[in-house]
């Protein structure tokens, strides 16, 4: 805080390219100041505000509080919070992630960033959209099994991505055109069907879309979270 001049950036969710396109528009307002920084007394209340946020969540207060990490490490391995297919588990996940993303959305309005997941209260569809993906991603590596008979050729690359999809165009993420181990070669068509799709009804034009970052740009400008 006393330093205002460094800057830095800061991976914090799972999805660290828009995390730091997100960071680089939020260093760029204050640069330019579209976004004054606030006073220290102002900093340091709105850190606390969000680090009271942050001790409602384990997963996130593990990360935080040393103490607290330190008594995490003491819990045996059978404990429920190892199982990460236990509901309790799912639940302290989806607490997790719903805090991160309520943070980047956030960012992303006081950046002027033209995306909107939602707000720090609350994420609208689009942002909890990428909170489900994420999930399913995780899944396809905690629920690999080396006891099942297709432990030999399954990694997490493998998982079945027919549940996610682009949340500006609803293109579905394309499956592996075989086992991953078995892909030889470095080009698209070695690794996907780059067969492109047949153009659908209703799907947005880039045109299109380049208009509704337009307006989402403009809706965001000066609603800023400090």
């Amino acid at each position: 805080m006393s330093n205002p001049n460094m800057m830095y950036f800061e991976e914090r969710v799972d999805v660290p390219l828009i995390d730091l396109d997100v960071t680089a528009w939020l260093l760029l307002v204050q640069i330019t100041g579209d976004l004054p920084l606030p006073s220290p007394k102002e900093m340091k209340q709105f850190n606390l505000l969000t680090l009271l946020e942050v001790v409602k969540d384990p997963a996130s207060r593990n990360e935080f509080e040393e103490n607290y990490w330190k008594r995490w490490q003491e819990v045996d391995d059978d404990h429920w919070s190892s199982d990460s297919t236990d509901k309790r588990t799912k639940q302290n996940n989806l607490t997790y992630m719903d805090l991160q993303y309520r943070i980047l959305a956030r960012d992303i309005l006081d950046a002027k960033y033209p995306l909107n997941i939602g707000t720090y209260q609350k994420l609208n569809e689009k942002g909890k959209a990428l909170i489900a993906f994420n999930i399913i991603s995780g899944g396809h590596r905690y629920e690999l099994d080396e006891g099942s008979s297709d432990a030999d050729w399954k990694t997490f690359r493998d998982g079945d991505p027919s549940k996610c999809y682009s949340i500006m165009t609803g293109t579905k993420a394309a499956p592996l055109k075989c086992h991953w181990l078995d892909i030889d070669g470095e080009g698209v068509n070695d690794i996907v069907d780059a067969m492109l799709p047949a153009k659908k009804k209703g799907r947005q034009s880039v045109t299109a879309m380049l208009k509704e970052k337009l307006r989402i740009g403009k809706e965001n400008k000066g609603n800023s979270n400090f």
